[in-house]
This record gives C-alpha cells, structure tokens and sequence, in this order.
C-alpha cells in the first residue's frame, strides 16, 4: 500500500460527505459517447448535460436514461440530419475542439465506428466485450481520447473501478498530498484509497470516489 494513498484516504475522509454518491445511470451506449466527449475540457452542467438532454429531446423521447438507443442508431440521426455537419448545427449545437484541433463531433463518429467494428453496439455489448486489453487500444487509438476520455467513457459505461484522472482528481491529490502526480498514479492512488474507505464505508467503489471528489471541486469553481 502506498503511503500517498493513506493520506488521500485520510484527506477524503476529513474533508468529503459519503453520503453523497454519483449515480450513473445511462442505459444507452450512444449517450455515454456523447457525454464522454463532450464533457473534455468543458463546464459539465452548463455544456455537457444541455447536450446529452438537446440528443435525448430529438431521439429519445426526452429522456437521456432510456435504453436501446445504440451506436448504429446514433449514426443513422446523423445520416438523416444531413450529416455530421448538420447533426451539429441542429442537435450538438457546439463546435470545441479536442487536442490538435480537433473537432468533436469528428470524435464522436470516429469512436461510434470503430466499436461498431468490434461488434459493440450496445452497452451490453461494451460491458461484455471479452478482450477489455483490445478495448480499451481501440478507443486510445481515436485522436482527442486522451486518459480521463478513455477513462470516463468505461466508467459512464458501468466500470466501478476505474477514476476519471481529470483537473479535479489532480488537484485534489495535489491538496492531499502536496504535489501531483500522473494519470496512472491518480487511479492507484484512489483505488488504494478506496480499499482504505471501504471499512468505513463498505460499498464505496472507485467510481463513487471519483465522483465524491468531482461534485466537491466542481462546486468550488
């Protein structure tokens, strides 16, 4: 165990509420794309969810938790948009780019096609999918999906032990422990922690710390 991860314990246990966990509770895999991406480098709640919910008014019945909107389904509303372009003037409605310059929305597409290529369509597919090693190459393999993407986009999917090493878990460590360190050091650091905070809190997972941390620094911008 390393002793960074006691004192983040520690610092979590001082300075967070448990009792406030983030659910994630999309059941479709089109929507989890959606919010993965477009919630880099941007303001969740004033830019990620007006998406997902302007996504979820055109195609799902208004309800961004429903099931059974998949991959191939996303990319037939944006054939019948008139195409990427279109999809994002009427539906996206919002042009940032990743790294490199990179469009989003050229993103979006990318990611939906090269899972479709490895037979993932639906959640149940992503969830099941039997080489995560592959999986996980694959989506790297998509420009502009840098660790928290690849990172948030299994845990929107449902992987509870995995953290979304974003400015906000870096800070936090930082505040902790006094100084940064990587992305791959962010997700041991909480996964020791959370083995620490499970004798208090017993069903506490990664995720759920992840999402503590979030809502606790989102807050403070």
């Amino acid at each position: 165990m390393n002793q960074n991860s006691a004192v983040f314990a520690e610092y979590c246990k001082k300075n967070f509420d448990f009792s406030t966990v983030t659910n994630y509770n999309y059941q479709s895999l089109s929507v989890c794309l959606i919010d993965c991406i477009y919630s880099l480098r941007a303001k969740y709640y004033a830019v990620t969810i007006p998406i997902v919910n302007r996504y979820a008014k055109s195609f799902m019945d208004r309800n961004r938790f429903a099931a059974n909107d998949n991959l191939r389904d996303l990319l037939n509303h944006i054939e019948k948009c008139g195409g990427i372009n279109s999809f994002t003037e009427k539906v996206i409605q919002n042009r940032q780019k990743l790294g490199r310059n990179i469009p989003k929305e050229e993103v979006l597409v990318k990611l939906a096609v090269i899972l479709l290529a490895l037979g993932i369509n639906s959640m149940d597919d992503f969830r099941n999918y039997n080489n995560q090693e592959k999986l996980e190459k694959t989506i790297r393999s998509v420009k502009g999906m840098g660790d928290a993407g690849v990172n948030y986009l299994f845990m929107l999917a449902g992987d509870p032990n995995r953290c979304k090493p974003d400015v906000h878990i870096h800070r936090c460590i930082k505040n902790a422990c006094g100084f940064d360190v990587s992305n791959q050091d962010c997700q041991m650091i909480l996964s020791e922690a959370t083995e620490i905070l499970k004798k208090q809190y017993k069903t506490l997972t990664v995720r759920q710390l992840d999402g503590i941390i979030w809502q606790n620094y989102q807050a403070k911008k």
